[in-house]
């Protein structure tokens, strides 16, 4: 048992959580007693619900600084405290009650209950309302209607002396440092950074990341409010307070917990290269994806993996090369094209198919030639890669060589993404394309044309197709299409709605 033994928990809670709130506002230099304080609170508070009372004012009976007189003059009428309340929690309210100004606010395990203000007899008696309406909240402030009659005429203005105008006034000095406040604040700011960079330092050498994601996260949302010269001080604490084990304990937490994902995101893109690093070797471990894509989505966003994902590209086994080509194809920078195009030649079909996808990320004009030259390929996976990326991006000025490749394709596989693609180009010439597909019956004496299933598969992309004329189109094959073309344009147009292929 915590305190006295003639003494009740909540009693010596009163007494400790008042000393706390005396010492901010009359000795806020003495850390220690307010640090010894703080724990003692903590600690009462971490299995005990607290609930503090203002009680009645008595006129002259109270001590400025105690408790009940700050709960009084902060117009609280009750405080309740639940178990597994923070320091963090505790140190906020202490402030607020301590100050003057500072809003006293309820947390995840503290609900602070004001006094309700009262409506006036003055404004009672001028409302003419009724009991129900004595506890009725009013302003406290009345703005009157601007509507111009309450401005000086010009000629009764005053006359500024003639002085010459000399820009526009500017504070001289840095007040963010000499001002009382901002010198309180910063102040309170640091003795926050160091207590939860103690609970950082603690969760790690435990092992507990889920803590040190959460302790990491708040140091840096803080660091924006640190004063500039020690900001970078403070940014080089957190970088070091974070080795090796700790990031790579982070980064398995986003992957295996999706609710800290964002966080987690936010504090390995603020650390860099070396979160960087610690990412890749996760992403490399396996062949697939699966549940690391978040990763795949953090590097992608993050420029200064750059020289981390080159050797992977050029010197790794095939899945490290794919998945090197991924990222840097998300990341989009121009130094990377050269790179990527080196590895067209890859013997592994899934490789060269990886940096297909890959080049369709750049801008056309840089990579057209390299698509193209897929397109042509003499291995059908390389054309589907090809197909695929270019209806991803939407590049209408592929149509043409899209309907070149389709003339001769073989691999039913490699036509039905090259169709599906012309659907999504969603420009002129990929809408007469595809109707010129659907339309043209193969001939068995010139081997002509195609097959009703290669036709259907037109109208379908063209269900699917966002392009203005593409409805007009179904119209056209409904009215005037052979058997399984004519009902699959029909059904496309009865549905009212796109046809997911």
């Amino acid at each position: 048992m915590l305190g006295p033994p003639h003494m009740s928990t909540e009693d010596f809670f009163v007494r400790r959580f008042g000393d706390l709130v005396a010492l901010l506002r009359a000795d806020p230099a003495n850390d220690a007693a307010q640090d010894l304080a703080l724990e003692t609170c903590a600690a009462l508070t971490a299995k005990t619900e607290v609930t503090l009372v203002a009680g009645v004012e008595v006129l002259g009976a109270e001590d400025p600084l105690s408790l009940k007189h700050r709960l009084l003059t902060r117009h609280v009428d009750m405080i309740h405290i639940r178990p597994g309340a923070t320091a963090e929690e505790l140190l906020q309210l202490a402030r607020a009650l301590a100050h003057d100004s500072t809003p006293v606010v309820s947390s995840e395990h503290i609900a602070v209950e004001l006094v309700p203000v009262l409506i006036s007899d003055a404004a009672y008696a001028g409302q003419g309302g009724g009991p129900a309406m004595a506890a009725a909240p009013v302003a406290l402030e009345f703005t009157p209607t601007r509507d111009g009659r309450d401005r000086r005429r010009e000629e009764r203005r005053a006359v500024l002396p003639n002085v010459r105008y000399r820009g526009p006034e500017r504070r001289r000095g840095d007040r963010r440092q000499s001002g009382e406040r901002r010198v309180g604040l910063v102040k309170d700011l640091s003795t926050d950074l160091q207590r939860v960079h103690q609970r950082l330092e603690r969760a790690v050498r435990e092992g507990s990341w889920m803590t040190a994601l959460q302790a990491a996260h708040s140091i840096l949302r803080m660091l924006g409010m640190i004063p500039g010269e020690e900001r970078r001080s403070q940014g080089i604490a957190l970088r070091r307070a974070l080795p090796r084990p700790a990031l790579d304990g982070i980064v398995a937490l986003a992957v295996r917990e999706p609710a800290e994902s964002a966080r987690a995101a936010e504090l390995l893109r603020w650390v860099g290269l070396d979160a960087a690093d610690a990412m890749l070797a996760m992403v490399m471990e396996t062949e697939g994806i699966g549940t690391r894509r978040i990763l795949f989505e953090i590097l992608g966003t993050m420029p200064e993996a750059m020289p981390l994902l080159i050797p992977f590209l050029k010197r790794g086994r095939p899945h490290e090369v794919r998945h090197a080509a991924t990222i840097l194809g998300a990341l989009g920078r121009p130094e990377a094209i050269a790179p990527l195009k080196e590895r067209l030649q890859d013997p592994d079909e899934r490789v060269r198919a990886a940096v297909v996808h890959a080049l369709a990320e750049f801008p056309m004009a840089e990579v057209s030639d390299s698509l193209r030259q897929a397109l042509a390929s003499s291995s059908p996976p390389m054309r589907v890669a090809a197909a695929e990326a270019i209806g991803r991006r939407k590049s209408g000025a592929f149509a043409m060589p899209l309907m070149n490749m389709i003339e001769g394709e073989r691999d039913a596989e490699a036509f039905r993404a090259a169709v599906r693609s012309l659907g999504l180009l969603g420009v002129p010439d990929a809408v007469a394309g595809l109707v010129q597909i659907a339309t043209a019956k193969r001939s068995l004496l010139s081997g002509k044309g195609y097959s009703a299933e290669q036709r259907v598969e037109a109208v379908r992309a063209l269900a699917a197709s966002d392009a203005p004329v593409a409805r007009a189109a179904l119209e056209r094959l409904a009215r005037e299409g052979d058997g399984p073309v004519k009902e699959a344009a029909r059904q496309a147009l009865m549905g009212g709605r796109r046809i997911v292929i």
